[in-house]
């Protein structure tokens, strides 16, 4: 179903390394990731090409490295510090055994650039490229964005702990800014606390269909990343020792970032579509149509869970993303 990955495509995301991982204030470079997920939805050369132009044209430099032997996590300057890093890791340990060793201790800051961090790592796993995992790893540790320490609470769903969660913040208004701005925010207010504890026991599946069905309730832009971050922590992890620690980070990050979307209602197990028949390769097609980055890669991570989960939310997120698509 997916297609490979191509020269051109690799040779686009190299070029894109002069490139930093973040624009304006504090926008998300998406260029590598929708390269390579326009990829695997089957883009020709000349898509890809397209894609590279409109996102070079408002990007901004990487900047130089500052000579830091130890990079230190969230801080935003260290970031040209962190590739070179990771890139010396990598080259030693290789790509399994750099990610168990450092996987733990960027969990706690998955929120980092609104998931882009996680999701960035994911594509760049993919594509089995040494630089390019230096440099999602460098993102996610420069974006570093922690959250506060995991506690929980007997006896409470995830559906009940959103829902609490999304009345406590349902009229907030906070300071302009972008997503990740607003989860800054979130965590410095006294009523986070009411919030911060969360369900002993998840599952990949329960947390899929939250997000899911929170998303097509809503196209909300928030709640999108929540959908393609989540597909991203999947993806790795294989890498990932304790991965009931690595769904719980990820839980904590979710219902910050809901928290802070324009949409704040009450999920609802109500909203099941099992009546969407999967058509892929008329979805892929469709989406790279449209040129919009965050349509493409969210058809490719429901594609994805879809190949791992089979739950049919997926298939109605995507169809409910294309019929909504500007």
């Amino acid at each position: 179903m997916y297609q490979a990955l191509s020269t051109t495509g690799l040779e686009l995301i190299r070029r894109s390394h002069g490139f930093g991982p973040t624009f304006g204030p504090r926008f998300s470079n998406h260029l590598p990731m929708a390269i390579t997920a326009m990829q695997r939805l089957g883009a020709s050369p000349a898509q890809l090409e397209k894609e590279y132009q409109r996102a070079a044209d408002h990007l901004a430099p990487l900047g130089e490295a500052l000579g830091v032997d130890t990079p230190t996590l969230g801080e935003k300057a260290h970031n040209a510090d962190f590739v070179e890093y990771y890139r010396c890791m990598l080259g030693k340990l290789g790509t399994e055994e750099t990610l168990r060793r450092i996987l733990p201790s960027l969990l706690p800051g998955i929120s980092a650039g609104a998931f882009h961090g996680v999701i960035r790592l994911a594509y760049a796993v993919e594509l089995e490229d040494i630089d390019e995992i230096s440099h999602a790893l460098a993102y996610w540790s420069s974006g570093f964005t922690p959250l506060g320490d995991l506690t929980f609470q007997q006896d409470l769903s995830p559906q009940d702990d959103l829902k609490q969660a999304l009345s406590v913040f349902h009229d907030h208004i906070y300071r302009k800014g972008i997503i990740i701005d607003h989860v800054e925010e979130l965590v410095t207010l006294e009523k986070y606390q009411a919030i911060a504890r969360q369900p002993d026991s998840l599952s990949l599946e329960r947390v899929a269909r939250i997000v899911l069905t929170q998303y097509t309730a809503s196209d909300d832009f928030t709640l999108l990343h929540g959908v393609t971050g989540f597909q991203a922590l999947c993806s790795l992890l294989p890498f990932i020792e304790n991965k009931d620690v690595a769904l719980h980070y990820f839980w904590q990050a979710y219902v910050a970032a809901a928290c802070t979307a324009e949409y704040r209602e009450p999920h609802s197990n109500e909203r099941l579509h099992s009546d969407v028949i999967a058509d892929w390769p008329h979805w892929f097609e469709q989406a790279l149509e449209t040129g919009n980055d965050h349509t493409i890669k969210l058809t490719y991570s429901c594609a994805r869970l879809y190949d791992s989960l089979r739950l049919p939310e997926a298939l109605y997120a995507v169809k409910y993303r294309l019929e909504n698509a500007s």
